[in-house]
């Protein structure tokens, strides 16, 4: 899954000893798109987590999640654990109730699936805090973002108990239907991964100043 970080209101990922990251002088009369640029240009790097000397990232692919919450009420429930994410494509595991043209699927067990032209629009907010050592460091307080994808495609294994005819239709109708769940999936990722990206963010910048960002 690709992320695009599209509009950022506060975003410190700066640092003047690292090769790869280029710092934003905080009297930069056009500071956003400066911060902007420099995480456009530290995106391509995130994949290897090879961020310069002085910065601990882990690689993002592959990127793996666990837990993530999907779906809300009678009509779809859904959980995805184990996830492994390699580029648009994924494996995992899940537990699945879906109420979907009037038939019941319901599942526990391995799956395997891919997304195409998957675009996130990502904000990130940070606080300035203040340390016994005199230095200001910063911390991350907020990841939001919306997720809009075009294609999402599942298999789902041992659907309706391993009947493997029944499986075949469930995952038919599960894919033949996406906008019917795919706005119920959302909303769990974007909790999933913002979580996620918000943790690395704070990792990254964990032994960095506000000075060191944003220097005079």
């Amino acid at each position: 899954m690709v992320i695009y970080p599209m509009s950022i209101a506060t975003v410190e990922l700066l640092r003047v000893e690292s090769p790869s990251i280029v710092p934003c002088h905080r009297d930069n009369p056009d500071l956003n798109n400066c911060i902007i640029k420099a995480v456009e240009d530290l995106r391509p790097l995130l994949a290897t987590g090879e961020l310069g000397e002085g910065y601990r990232s882990p690689p993002l692919e592959p990127l793996y999640l666990d837990n993530i919450e999907l779906g809300r009420g009678r009509q779809f429930e859904a959980v995805f654990s184990e996830m492994v994410v390699k580029g648009g494509n994924f494996t995992g595991k899940y537990f699945m109730k879906l109420n979907i043209l009037l038939l019941d699927i319901q599942g526990r067990g391995n799956m395997r699936g891919y997304c195409e032209n998957a675009k996130a629009l990502v904000k990130i907010r940070g606080v300035r805090v203040p340390m016994p050592d005199g230095l200001e460091y910063v911390r991350f307080t907020r990841l939001p973002l919306k997720i809009n994808i075009d294609v999402f495609k599942l298999h789902l294994d041992n659907l309706f108990n391993g009947d493997r005819i029944l499986g075949d239709v469930g995952n038919t109708i599960i894919n033949d239907n996406q906008d019917l769940y795919l706005s119920e999936i959302i909303p769990g990722l974007e909790r999933g991964l913002s979580k996620k990206f918000l943790d690395i963010a704070n990792m990254m910048m964990a032994n960095t100043t506000f000075d060191e960002m944003f220097p005079m």
